[in-house]
């Protein structure tokens, strides 16, 4: 392969990662956007038109990456219950307690405006089924006490998140971390 040739390569590489960077950009922007409109005003009275003026991106874009606005709720739900779930894998939830709780809230807290208006308009179901599908997924076989134990674990998890977030996170990530290992410690006789 010709020097040319190897450069014309990098060169598309180089505008692939750049244009996958700008739709990830224009994604945040939208989904932020929202997020933004929705602290002031009914999800149902938000137009696209309002959402693409408050991000600051054209009606192309908005469709090339969204299809409706609860397109966006959806994916903003997802990215942050992935990062969640991410931060906690780091951690065995028993053996680990700790340390699981603490990634959890700390990983909140980074996204505690955005769940709280998320939560404000109702769509906590959706934050919890999408816990429960992933707590689910994580099982190499699904049985009658998998889909259970991921029931009581996304259930447990979401109830505590959410009712910290709705008093308005008033605990630190730590104090949380330390009552929701108090919990499991006494859960397990050793408290």
């Amino acid at each position: 392969m010709s020097s040319k040739e190897v450069a014309k390569l990098q060169r598309i590489k180089g505008l692939r990662v750049s244009n996958e960077e700008s739709n990830r950009i224009t994604r945040l922007s939208i989904q932020a956007a929202l997020v933004m409109l929705m602290n002031d005003q009914n999800f149902e009275d938000i137009t696209i038109t309002a959402i693409v003026k408050r991000a600051g991106v054209s009606r192309t874009a908005y469709y090339r990456n969204y299809s409706s606005k609860e397109d966006i709720l959806q994916s903003t739900i997802k990215e942050i219950v992935d990062k969640i779930i991410a931060a906690m894998n780091l951690h065995h939830p028993i053996r680990n307690s700790y340390d699981y709780w603490l990634a959890l809230f700390q990983t909140l807290e980074e996204h505690v405006e955005c769940l709280q208006i998320i939560l404000k308009i109702n769509l906590a179901d959706t934050i919890h089924s999408e816990l429960q599908a992933i707590q689910l997924n994580r099982s190499k076989e699904v049985t009658l006490l998998t889909n259970y134990a991921a029931t009581f674990w996304s259930g447990a998890i979401y109830s505590v998140a959410a009712n910290w977030i709705r008093s308005g996170a008033r605990q630190s990530a730590a104090e949380m971390a330390t009552l929701c290992y108090g919990i499991i410690e006494a859960v397990n006789g050793d408290y």
